[in-house]
C-alpha cells in the first residue's frame, strides 16, 4: 500500500483509480523525456557552469565564501527546478500540473534547432570565458 502511494508521487496511478488517471510509463527516461526534464536540466547544468565560469575570473576578485555558497544555491536551485519541471508542466495558461494533462496533449516547446543553438551559444560564451581567464594570468 505504502509502496503505491509512494509511486502515485511520481506516476499517475493506472486508470482503475479514477478518470484523470493514467497509465505507469514503462520507460522511466521516455517519461523523463515527455516531461521536459531532461532539457530543462540540461539547461540549468549549462547555465550554472556559466555562472560559476564568471565568479572564477581573476578580474573580478570575487572571494572565496561568495563562490562557495554560488555553488550551493545552484545546487539547490538545480534539485529544486528539476522538481518543478517534473511535477509541472509550462502551458499556454500557464503552470498545470502534470498528472491533469493528457499525454496525447501537445504542448508548446522549444524546437531542436533553438534549443541548439541556445545550448551552443552558453557553451562558447563559458568557453570564452575559460580562455580569457588562461589569457588573462
Amino acid at each position: 500500500m505504502g509502496v503505491e502511494i509512494l509511486a502515485s508521487l511520481f506516476f499517475p496511478l493506472p486508470s482503475r483509480y479514477g478518470k484523470k488517471a493514467r497509465r505507469m510509463p514503462t520507460n522511466f527516461f521516455a517519461e523523463l523525456r515527455r516531461r521536459n526534464v531532461l532539457k530543462v536540466a540540461l539547461t540549468s547544468a549549462v547555465i550554472a557552469w556559466l555562472l560559476i565560469q564568471l565568479a572564477l575570473i581573476p578580474a573580478l576578485e570575487v572571494p572565496s565564501w561568495a563562490i562557495k555558497t554560488l555553488v550551493v544555491l545552484l545546487i539547490i536551485g538545480f534539485v529544486t527546478i528539476v522538481f518543478i519541471s517534473w511535477f509541472f508542466e509550462a502551458t499556454p495558461e500557464g503552470m498545470k500540473r502534470t498528472a491533469d494533462i493528457s499525454p496525447t496533449e501537445i504542448l508548446p516547446t522549444w524546437s531542436r534547432k533553438k534549443f541548439a543553438a541556445f545550448i551552443i551559444t552558453t557553451a562558447a560564451l563559458a568557453a570564452g570565458l575559460l580562455v580569457f581567464e588562461v589569457f588573462w594570468r
